[in-house]
């Protein structure tokens, strides 16, 4: 095998390693708010998306709206998403984060910057300048084949 290939290979084993363990990470903060990996999934796309009903969920996460109704009844429990009746249309639901949800973001958003940053804290300013240029070039070679099916593959692989 030629050296290049093989540099690859280490690169891609450290990439899915560097992966994991900023995972395990972020799992922590994730038990310490007693919120599940699913639960967090929903609650990050209603945060993108804003007011959002079980159907659109359901869409989002690629899985019936029943599955979606039982993670977000989980979370009414919690207190981290409210319903409210879509005053357009009474038979649906409208589904928003509350006040809790907000800060929680806030904490866990403090939480994993305080995290990744002590990650990068090992390289200088220049050495974290061009480790960005060299990301920024690796995702502008990455063909756009990462459609909204492959990331819905992604989010219903992740549920």
């Amino acid at each position: 095998m030629d050296k290049r290939k093989q540099l690859i290979e280490k690169v891609i084993e450290d990439i899915y390693e560097l992966r994991k363990r900023i995972s395990s990470e972020m799992h922590l903060y994730f038990v310490q708010a007693n919120i599940t990996h699913s639960q967090g999934l929903v609650l990050n796309l209603i945060k993108k998306k804003g007011i959002i009903n079980i159907k659109e969920l359901a869409s989002l996460l690629s899985t019936t709206s029943s599955a979606a109704t039982q993670l977000v009844d989980g979370l009414v429990n919690k207190g981290f998403l409210i319903r409210k009746r879509n005053p357009q249309d009474r038979r649906t639901l409208k589904i928003e984060l509350t006040e809790k949800a907000q800060k929680q973001f806030e904490i866990l958003k403090n939480k994993s910057f305080e995290t990744l940053a002590s990650i990068f804290n090992i390289l200088d300013d220049e050495e974290l300048s061009k480790y960005y240029e060299i990301n920024n070039k690796l995702l502008a070679n990455i063909p756009v084949l990462c459609s909204e099916d492959k990331q819905k593959e992604s989010v219903k692989a992740d549920v």
